[in-house]
C-alpha cells in the first residue's frame, strides 16, 4: 500500500495541496517524496498532529436503547448495614451513637445509593439447642431467642428501610446465617434435617415481619456452602412451601457460593429439578475464586428460569469488578462488601467515617443509577473505554471508565437530547464538570477524559439549581483525651453547576463551661480550640452555592481519661458437629459438647475507639475443671479483633470454666467467663421399626401411612425426617407431615417401587432406616 492510500494521509495531502501559500501548491497525484520542501514541512507537521490524535485514543461510543439487558433492582451492603452501627452503639452514649449512626445510614442511602442489605438470622439459640420440641413445623416461640437482634439493631434497620421507602424505592433485604445459626449449622439434626434448617430461616423472617414490619425478600440457606448439593437443594425445597404456609413472600437465594465457578457446580446437578426452582428467587454468588466464564453461565441459566442474578460479596471490589458483574454476570443486584474496610471506614473515635479507596469510583455508578433503570447497549470502538448505559423514564445515564494510561476523547452517540451533568472520579472525591447540552443529533464529545481507570458519569439534569454535595467531612483527631483541647475540622464539597461555594462552620452544642472557638469559620479547614471540658461537642458546616445550602454535623467527644476497650461476643469455636457458640459479654456463654470432642478455641471480641492492637493485653485462664481433669491451655493470641486461646484435654465429663482478663491501664482488668459442659459419649437414636401401611398399593388407591418406633438411650430429644430415596420417574409423593415419626403420603399415582428413608436425630447423631412400597397398576391397566 502506498502512503497516499491511507485515508488520513490523503486528507492531509489534500490540505497541503490547497494551502494558500503558492510555494506549497502541488498536484494531489504526486507522491510524498515529490512534494516541495515547504509542502513537506506542512505535511510532516499535520502528520504529527494526526499521530498525536491517535495517541489521545479518540473513542466513539454508540448507545442503543432498543437493545436492553437487566433491570436494576438495587445496590446493597454485603457486610450488613449494622456493621458500623454496632460499635458506636456499644461504645458511645446513645446521645452520640444515634445521630452518628443515622448520619452514616443517610450517607449510604443518599450518597452511595444503597437500597438493600444482608441481614442476620434472628432466633436460633446461641446454646445450640432448637426452637421446637421435636416437630419442625410447630415452633415454640418461648425458645426463639429474639435478643440475638438487639433493639438498637432493629431501630437502625427499620430506619434504613423507611428512608429507602421515603425516596420512592423498595428495599431489598436478604437473610444469612449468623453466630447463633452457626452453633447448630453442622449438627446432623440441622444439616441433614431440611425441616429444622427451614424453621430457623422462616421463623426469622416471620418474626421480623410481624414485630417490625421488615420484609426479608430472599433467604440464604448456607453462606459460602461446602456441603453436598443435595443438602442445599433439599433445604430449599423444604423451605419454599413453608414460606408460603406462613404467608411470607420470601424466596430462596441460591447458591450463595464462594465463587461463580462454585455456584455453577451447585447448579449443574439440579438444572432440571422441577421441585427446586419454583422456590428460588434469584441466583447469587460471591467473588473469591474463578469467576469466568461461570458468571455468564449463571446469567444465562437464570434468564432461562425467569430469575435474576446478584453478586453479594467481594472484599475490596473495584469498578472493573462492578463492570464485569453487570456485563458478564448480568446482575440486577450488586453489593459493595464491607463498610469497615472497603466502602466507609470508621475514624478513630467512631463519630465519623471516611470513604475508602474504591468508594468514589463505585459511587460514579451506584449513586446515579437507581432501581428500575434498564441497562442498554453501549458499544465502544476502543476496548480501553468501558461504557455502561442505563435508561429510566426516558432519560439515559452513561458511565465511562478509561482504563488506558493516557487522556482520551470520547464521543457519545445515541443520547436523548437534553441537559446533562458530568462528574468524574479517579479514586479521590469526585469532581463536577458542569452542565452539557445534547442537541437533536444525540452526540456529545467529552474531551480530556483522564486515564488510570478514571470513571466519568454523564447523568440527566433537570432544574432548578441543585444543592452542593458534601463528600467528606469530619475532624482530625476524631476524639480527644484531656489535656488535649484542639482539633481540625474539614469538609470537601462540589457543585453540579460549578457555582462558587462558601462555607460556614458553627458550634451547635458543647459541654457547660467549654469555649470552643473556630479559628477560620468560613474556610474548608479550620482549627478548633477551647475543647477543655470533657463531653460531647457538635459542629455544623453549611455549604452554600448562592441558591441552596447543604449541611453536615461533625461529632467529637472529649474524654477526661483514656476510654476503656469494650469486650464483644464471648464463646467457643468447636469442631464439627458443633460449631460457633457465642453470646453477649454481659452473660456467660454456655456450650455443651459430648465426648470424644474434648477441645475448642476460646474467643472474646474486643475493640476500642482508638482501634488499638491488643497483642499481649489479654490472657485466658482456667477457673475450674472437674476433679481429675487436666486441661491444656495454649498461648493467648490477638487475631481478627479477638483474643483467642486453644484448650484441649477436656476428657473428664463435667463443667469447665474459663476466664479472659484484659489489662486496662489505670483501671481494673476487663473480664468475661465462659462455660463448657462435657457430657459422656452417647450411642445415638434407635429405630426399632419402620413400616409402610399398606406395603403394597394397587391403583387407583394412592395414599399410605409411614410410621416408626424410635427411642434415644441417652434420653435426648428426638427429631425425625422422612425423605424419598427412590421413586419411579416422574413421581411426586406428597407428605402430610414430613417431620414426624408417623406421616401420611399421598399422590402415589405411578406404578413402581418407592423407597422412603426415615432419619432420626438426637443432638449429634443420625440413624436411618429404609421402607419400601410397591405400587401396582389397577385392574385393566397394563
Amino acid at each position: 500500500m502506498k502512503i497516499n492510500d491511507i485515508p488520513a494521509v490523503s486528507f492531509i495531502l489534500a490540505i497541503v495541496e490547497v494551502s494558500p501559500w503558492p510555494s506549497l501548491m502541488t498536484t494531489p497525484t504526486k507522491p510524498v517524496s515529490q512534494l516541495k520542501p515547504g509542502s513537506l514541512r506542512i505535511f510532516s507537521l499535520l502528520c504529527g498532529v494526526w499521530m498525536l490524535s491517535l495517541s489521545l485514543h479518540a473513542a466513539d461510543v454508540v448507545l442503543d436503547s432498543s437493545q436492553t439487558f437487566q433491570t436494576i433492582v438495587g445496590w446493597g451492603h454485603g457486610g450488613g448495614i449494622l456493621g458500623f452501627t454496632a460499635w458506636p452503639t456499644a461504645m458511645l452514649d446513645p446521645s452520640v451513637a444515634d445521630p452518628v449512626s443515622y448520619q452514616y445510614l443517610d450517607y449510604l442511602i443518599d450518597d452511595t445509593g444503597l437500597t438493600g442489605s444482608r441481614t442476620w438470622e434472628v432466633g436460633p439459640r446461641v446454646d445450640g439447642t432448637g426452637m421446637d420440641h421435636g416437630d419442625c413445623d410447630a415452633i415454640d416461640w418461648n425458645l426463639f431467642q429474639s435478643d440475638t437482634f438487639s433493639a438498637a439493631d432493629a431501630k437502625y434497620l427499620l430506619y434504613f428501610q423507611n428512608r429507602i421507602i421515603a425516596e420512592g424505592y423498595q428495599p431489598s433485604f436478604y437473610s444469612s446465617p449468623s453466630y447463633p445459626s452457626h452453633a447448630t449449622g453442622v449438627r446432623p439434626w440441622v444439616m441433614n434435617h431440611p425441616g429444622e434448617r427451614a424453621q430457623q430461616i422462616w421463623a426469622s423472617a416471620l418474626y421480623l415481619k410481624k414485630t417490625y414490619g421488615i420484609n426479608i425478600n430472599y433467604a440464604v440457606i448456607y453462606n459460602e456452602p461446602s456441603i453436598p448439593f443435595t443438602i442445599l437443594a433439599d433445604d430449599a425445597k423444604a423451605l419454599g412451601p413453608r414460606f408460603a404456609a406462613q404467608g411470607l413472600s420470601t424466596r430462596v437465594q441460591y447458591a450463595e457460593a464462594v465463587a461463580p465457578q462454585t455456584d455453577w457446580n451447585y447448579i449443574t446437578p439440579v438444572l432440571n429439578d422441577a421441585d427446586l426452582w419454583p422456590w428460588v428467587g434469584r441466583i447469587s454468588y460471591h467473588t473469591y475464586g474463578t469467576a469466568d466464564p461461570y458468571r455468564t453461565y449463571l446469567r444465562d441459566f437464570a434468564k432461562s428460569k425467569g430469575l435474576t442474578t446478584a453478586q453479594t460479596e467481594m472484599g475490596n471490589p473495584t469498578f472493573d469488578d462492578l463492570y464485569s458483574d453487570l456485563t458478564l454476570g448480568g446482575v440486577s443486584y450488586w453489593e459493595v462488601a464491607y463498610s469497615g474496610n472497603a466502602t466507609l471506614t470508621p475514624n478513630p473515635g467512631l463519630t465519623s467515617f471516611t470513604p475508602a479507596a474504591h468508594y468514589f469510583r463505585l459511587r460514579q455508578l451506584l449513586h446515579y443509577v437507581r432501581p428500575g433503570a434498564v441497562r442498554i447497549s453501549a458499544l465502544s470502538n476502543d476496548p480501553a473505554i468501558h461504557v455502561l448505559a442505563f435508561t429510566a423514564n426516558g432519560a439515559t445515564t452513561t458511565v465511562i471508565e478509561n482504563t488506558a494510561a493516557s487522556v482520551q476523547t470520547v464521543t457519545l452517540n445515541g443520547l436523548p437530547p437534553g441537559v446533562y451533568g458530568l462528574s468524574q472520579s479517579a479514586g479521590k472525591p469526585f469532581q463536577e464538570l458542569g452542565l452539557h447540552t445534547v442537541g437533536a443529533n444525540g452526540s456529545l464529545i467529552l474531551n480530556n477524559v483522564p486515564g488510570g481507570s478514571n470513571v466519568a458519569t454523564l447523568y440527566p439534569y433537570s432544574g432548578p439549581n441543585h444543592p452542593p454535595t458534601i463528600e467528606v467531612w469530619g475532624s482530625n483527631p476524631g476524639y480527644l483525651v484531656a489535656p488535649a483541647s484542639t482539633t481540625t475540622l474539614s469538609v470537601t464539597a462540589c457543585d453540579p453547576e460549578l457555582d462558587p461555594l462558601t462555607y460556614q462552620w458553627s458550634v451547635t452544642s458543647q459541654p457547660a463551661g467549654a469555649n470552643a472557638t473556630i479559628a477560620a469559620p468560613t474556610a474548608v479547614n479550620s482549627a478548633v480550640s477551647g475543647l477543655t471540658v470533657a463531653g460531647n461537642y457538635v459542629f455544623n458546616v453549611d455549604v452554600h452555592d448562592g441558591v441552596n445550602t447543604s449541611s453536615k454535623k461533625v461529632y467529637l467527644i472529649v474524654y477526661a481519661t483514656t476510654p476503656p476497650p469494650i469486650l464483644g461476643q464471648t464463646g467457643f469455636r468447636i469442631g464439627a458437629p458443633y460449631g460457633l457458640v457465642f453470646g453477649p459479654p454481659s452473660g456467660t456463654t454456655h456450650a455443651n459438647i459430648e465426648l470424644p470432642t474434648s477441645s475448642a478455641i476460646l474467643q472474646v471480641g474486643i475493640s476500642d475507639i482508638a482501634n488499638s492492637n491488643f497483642n499481649g493485653r489479654g490472657q485466658w485462664s482456667v477457673v475450674s475443671q472437674p476433679a481429675g481433669a487436666h486441661v491444656t491451655l495454649g498461648n493467648t493470641i490477638y487475631i481478627y479483633v479477638s483474643i483467642r486461646a486453644q484448650v484441649s484435654g477436656m476428657t473428664v465429663p463435667g463443667d469447665y470454666v474459663f476466664q479472659v482478663n484484659v489489662t486496662n491501664p489505670g483501671h481494673p482488668d476487663l473480664t468475661a467467663q465462659v462455660i463448657c459442659t462435657v457430657n459422656p459419649a452417647s450411642s445415638g437414636p434407635v429405630i426399632s421399626s419402620a413400616t409402610c401401611s399398606p406395603a403394597i398399593l394397587t391403583l387407583p388407591a394412592s395414599t399410605i401411612q409411614l410410621s416408626a418406633v424410635t427411642n434415644d438411650p441417652a434420653g435426648q430429644l428426638l427429631r425425625h425426617w422422612w425423605a424419598v430415596k427412590s421413586a419411579p420417574a416422574g413421581a411426586h409423593p406428597v407428605f402430610e407431615h414430613q417431620g414426624l415419626a408417623t406421616t401420611i403420603v399421598s399422590n402415589l399415582v405411578l406404578p413402581g417401587t418407592y423407597t422412603f428413608t426415615l432419619r432420626a436425630f438426637d443432638d449429634i447423631h443420625m440413624t436411618a432406616k429404609d421402607v419400601t412400597l410397591t405400587v401396582n397398576s389397577g385392574p385393566g391397566v397394563r
